[in-house]
């Protein structure tokens, strides 16, 4: 199946969560999953929208469904960060809140990456962290993901300046 990634440049944690809202709810029920990307000051933010016929049947399913390839994605720079309450874990310490919900026709769960990994590793670049998260995503959901811009009905839908 393909799947659509987005990347939305610089981008402040309140105006993702807006952002990320409005595109769900623009989406059809036979929409393609999307993954959206943005950098925060301290994060990497990002939210996968797809279609609820795509998610696990519960909602209480959802944060594990959608977070398992992030935390497969700090396990393979060598962090044995873990889920636990909604969240993802490093050596007990939060380093990630997640938020869930039902937009439209999609399930949206969102969070973020550490944008410079603990002392003793080395920070990892944008690109590096996104192509090691998108073959965790592909090889957990079967997808397929191609770089995207937002379509024409998405844009018209957004009441902000474009993306980038």
């Amino acid at each position: 199946m393909m799947a659509r990634w987005i990347r939305l440049g610089p981008c402040e944690p309140h105006e993702f969560e807006e952002l990320y809202a409005r595109l769900a709810a623009a989406q059809a029920r036979n929409a393609a999953p999307a993954l959206l990307w943005a950098q925060a000051q301290t994060q990497y933010l990002f939210a996968l929208i797809a279609p609820r016929r795509l998610a696990p049947g519960r909602v209480s399913r959802w944060i594990s469904w959608a977070l398992a390839p992030a935390v497969a994605t700090y396990r393979q720079f060598g962090l044995a960060a873990y889920l636990q309450d909604e969240a993802v874990w490093l050596h007990g310490h939060r380093i990630a809140a997640s938020s869930v919900r039902a937009v439209g026709e999609c399930a949206v769960v969102a969070s973020s990456f550490l944008l410079q990994f603990p002392a003793k590793c080395v920070a990892v670049p944008s690109r590096d962290l996104e192509d090691a998260f998108r073959l965790r995503l592909e090889a957990q959901h079967g997808w397929q993901f191609d770089h995207s811009w937002p379509t024409e009905p998405e844009r018209s839908f957004r009441q902000v300046p474009s993306f980038s």
